[in-house]
């Protein structure tokens, strides 16, 4: 599993959303971005790309169901500081580009940049272990989940 994007890895507990920060969508982590391109942090099928632009579905070969959410309330923003480089459908490898983010917009716009990666499917995750601490750069080794 790989960072996301250069910054700040963080518990997905410190998530400035109840929903994120409750495990609601199932456990994962967050990442205070540093830089505005986003990269898939797991290998799969692009299964989901939100009309707002805003969040990324992937499922790996294994099964597991990953959400890549950019920032917290930016499906608001109507697809606005997004340029997505994939399509559902897609298939990706771990470390490529699936979306880039203007954060001044995100950030003028009075929303938090918290990039959030949450396994949406936790019934079959066997072991979630985010071993990275502090700053990550992007495509950076930063744990890893395997599927029971």
């Amino acid at each position: 599993m790989l960072a996301p994007v250069d910054g700040a890895i963080k518990p997905i507990t410190e998530v400035p959303d109840d929903t994120f920060a409750a495990k609601i969508l199932g456990d994962g982590f967050a990442v205070t971005p540093a830089t505005g391109r986003i990269v898939a942090p797991v290998s799969g099928k692009v299964t989901t790309v939100a009309q707002a632009k805003h969040a990324v579905g992937i499922t790996t070969k294994g099964g597991l169901e990953v959400l890549v959410h950019i920032g917290v309330d930016t499906v608001q923003l109507g697809g606005a500081p997004f340029t997505m480089h994939v399509k559902e459908g897609d298939q990706v490898s771990a470390g490529d580009p699936i979306v880039d983010v203007d954060w001044a917009t995100v950030k003028a716009a009075g929303k938090p940049t918290d990039v959030i990666v949450v396994f949406t499917n936790p019934a079959i995750i066997g072991d979630l272990s985010i071993t990275a601490t502090g700053a990550v750069a992007t495509g950076s080794p930063i744990g890893s989940v395997t599927t029971k």
